[in-house]
């Protein structure tokens, strides 16, 4: 199944993954917003409720009603108080919410300051979500009719590429703060140290959790010990570093396992493990069923 937007549409549908994988359009600015509802929305509400990753950044902003969604496994309500960020890669699969309204934002991760991307890969979070305010809420809003506006104005115009990343910016950089100032109250009590060594060993596992399972290796990539590391690890998030790892390799063999036809052989393969024994073993440990049994329940 594909949704089709027309020619015009900033985002395009690509199937090349067993997983549908939306991409945003190269013809496009880098940026895509939708108003909620979208029109014809019950055409689309089947399209969305399929299981679905995209390549960018995804912001919902709603004004009005509820959306229930889905993101890798996680169950998401998103209402007007609050605004979530999800990453690329995530899988998406939405619930009820077709008359709510509000925003979709889409975006590409090369237009946003490197410090912002850094402080979202660096989250000890796998969903942002955030409550905003009556004044938050209408910041966001007006910055939103802004971009909406600069992205129908004249292509050709002078600046005008500047002029929507330099708007989507200003957007980020507010969300940014808000969710800065949201997470200090839940980790303040660390050290500044401690909280970078986690995010930055978070980042690293989000980039190399393919081919990157062994703690020592991400101690000597981080110029610690591994014990140090762990130590860390365990001190801010109650978990130690093998544990991430596995949960990290869970998370993708859950995503395969529920959303593919690949066999259990192909994704362990596809996990870095030559031995699918050794793979069903992990599996059936951390999730306390077999990779088997989870696809039958999850189908």
């Amino acid at each position: 199944m594909r949704m089709d937007f027309g020619d015009n549409h900033p985002i395009r549908h690509m199937a090349k993954e067993p997983i549908l994988v939306y991409q945003m359009d190269e013809r496009s600015d880098g940026v895509a917003l939708f108003r909620l509802p979208l029109p014809m929305v019950q055409a689309y509400q089947d399209e969305l409720a399929n299981p679905h990753r995209h390549d960018h950044y995804t912001c919902f902003f709603l004004e009005e009603g509820t959306i229930t969604t889905s993101i890798d496994f996680h169950p998401v309500t998103i209402n007007k108080t609050s605004f979530l960020l999800s990453y690329p890669g995530q899988i998406h699969q939405v619930g009820s919410g077709p008359t709510c309204k509000g925003w979709v934002l889409g975006f590409d991760a090369k237009l946003i300051d490197k410090s912002v991307k850094d402080l979202f890969e660096q989250s000890l979070s796998t969903v942002i979500l955030l409550t905003l305010n009556e004044g938050e809420q209408a910041w966001l809003r007006t910055m939103l009719m802004l971009i909406d506006g600069s992205l129908h104005e004249n292509k050709t115009a002078l600046f005008h590429h500047k002029l929507v990343q330099t708007l989507l910016n200003g957007f980020i950089y507010r969300v940014a703060a808000i969710f800065q100032l949201q997470l200090y109250d839940r980790i303040r009590d660390y050290s500044v140290r401690s909280l970078e060594m986690t995010r930055k060993f978070r980042q690293l596992l989000n980039q190399q959790i393919l081919t990157c399972k062994q703690p020592s290796a991400y101690a000597q990539q981080l110029n610690v010990s591994a014990s140090h590391l762990n130590d860390t690890i365990k001190s801010v998030t109650g978990f130690s570093v093998t544990y991430h790892i596995q949960q990290a390799i869970l998370t993708e063999a859950q995503r395969l396992l529920a959303y593919t036809d690949l066999t259990v052989q192909e994704i362990a393969t596809r996990l870095g493990y030559e031995d699918p024994k050794y793979f069903i073993r992990l599996f059936g440990k951390g999730k306390g069923l077999s990779p088997a049994k989870f696809r039958k329940s999850n189908t």
